[in-house]
């Protein structure tokens, strides 16, 4: 009988939670354990015994840096890198088969000679393959934070975030929306501007190339002087979004779209050169695989994810539950 098996048999409680059912027992001292402690089923051990053989993530946001976070994914990276590789493998292939869910709306309405309806199937179609692609994932997020915390790398992990279809979709709106409305209102403004100061005037349908262009030049260079001067500040507001999914893969009941960005900000305060750097490493990771023949894109990926985890792990707050420091 398994462990599993044995734990609800019994009706046991979990040793460190004992308001919930026990679903297993620890592979190491014996104790009942519930899915939390199991990170899912994930890891053998209870928190305390992968606490006491080194098999929690070491890195706290007091003392957190890039070389240490590297020392720390390299390691798993090395342990597991063959089955995250095949983690990438398959959100690579589930994100080709959503892109087909555009080319098969678009072609039903081209079929039916209906612009109205391909507009609409194509709407349709890229919401679900979003949709689709956004929540394999997170699953992607969440198999690397079984690695980091010690545990295995469960391909069919990929897809335990199904359930988080509605608050994925809500939080991705509002991420939308505060990314587009500052960027919509700047280009009114940019234009705004441009007519204010009489730069549009040169431009009409009877011009020359070379006289429109001689209007284009100082409208281009006032774009670009705006975006320079508020690349900064934009760059400062949108760094937390970076953390937006590793939160909402965290914890097996995501909070609200509010609390996600909330604690998204949170975790960045004070680590933005920090978040930029990661992502910069992820990025030159990935590249570095392109320029290896290509082969080693899928490994470079899985590499990048790692350390985007575990910066996120380093970075985030603590809870107020002891609990979630092992989420399933």
């Amino acid at each position: 009988m398994s462990d599993v098996d044995f734990g609800r048999a019994m009706g046991a409680s979990c040793a460190l939670h004992p308001g919930r059912e026990a679903t297993g027992t620890c592979a190491r001292c014996g104790n009942f354990t519930c899915d939390t402690c199991s990170q899912g089923g994930a890891s053998p051990r209870c928190p305390t015994c992968r606490e006491r053989s080194g098999a929690t993530f070491p890195l706290r946001r007091e003392d957190w840096n890039f070389s240490n976070l590297w020392d720390v994914c390299w390691a798993a990276f090395q342990r597991e890198w063959g089955m995250l590789s095949l983690a990438v493998l398959v959100y690579l292939g589930v994100s080709f088969g959503a892109q087909l869910l555009i080319n098969v709306a678009t072609g039903i309405g081209a079929a039916v000679d209906s612009v109205v309806l391909a507009g609409v199937l194509g709407v349709v179609g890229l919401v679900a393959q979003q949709l689709v692609q956004g929540l394999v994932q997170l699953g992607l997020v969440r198999v690397c934070f079984d690695v980091l915390h010690g545990g295995r790398a469960d391909v069919a992990r990929l897809f335990s975030q199904m359930h988080k279809a509605v608050p994925y979709t809500l939080t991705m709106l509002l991420v939308f929306v505060i990314v587009m409305v500052p960027l919509a209102l700047l280009g009114v403004l940019a234009i705004l501007t441009l007519m204010g100061t009489g730069m549009l005037s040169g431009v009409d349908l009877n011009s020359s190339s070379d006289e429109v262009w001689s209007a284009l030049v100082p409208m281009l260079g006032v774009m670009g002087l705006g975006f320079l001067v508020l690349v900064g500040p934009f760059t400062y507001l949108a760094l937390p979004l970076y953390l937006v999914q590793p939160e909402l893969a965290y914890d097996d009941a995501p909070p609200s779209p509010l609390e996600v960005l909330r604690r998204s900000w949170e975790a960045a305060r004070g680590h933005r050169l920090g978040i930029l750097g990661v992502g910069f490493a992820g990025g030159a990771v990935m590249l570095a695989g392109v320029f290896a023949c290509c082969v080693g894109f899928i490994p470079g990926m899985a590499l990048a994810q790692l350390l985007i985890a575990g910066m996120f792990l380093a970075l985030r707050s603590p809870r107020d539950d002891a609990a979630e420091s092992f989420p399933g």
